[in-house]
């Protein structure tokens, strides 16, 4: 077995993997929305639409915003992780 130690996170992979998450995440939450189950869906809906909440157009917009953030955040969190990478060196 290959020695993973002081491997680093790739910041690309984390990026569309936070951006695929994020996609898929919000859609999850606008067929909660569409199919009425509990509120909660409407209030992630809300993060990243202003848009009618069960509409096509909340939909597309929300996924394009949530791709962005996701890209954003899987970044941020792959750079800050290797950047931690010195915790490891003993």
């Amino acid at each position: 077995m290959a020695d993973q130690t002081n491997q680093k996170l790739s910041v690309i992979r984390v990026a569309l993997a936070g951006a695929i998450s994020a996609a898929a995440f919000f859609t999850l939450c606008w067929l909660g929305a569409l199919l009425s189950i509990g509120p909660a869906s409407h209030m992630y809906l809300n993060l990243f639409t202003v848009e009618q909440g069960a509409s096509i157009a909340a939909l597309l917009v929300g996924i394009c915003w949530s791709i962005a953030f996701g890209l954003i955040a899987g970044g941020l969190f792959a750079i800050v992780y290797n950047a931690l990478a010195w915790l490891d060196r003993r």
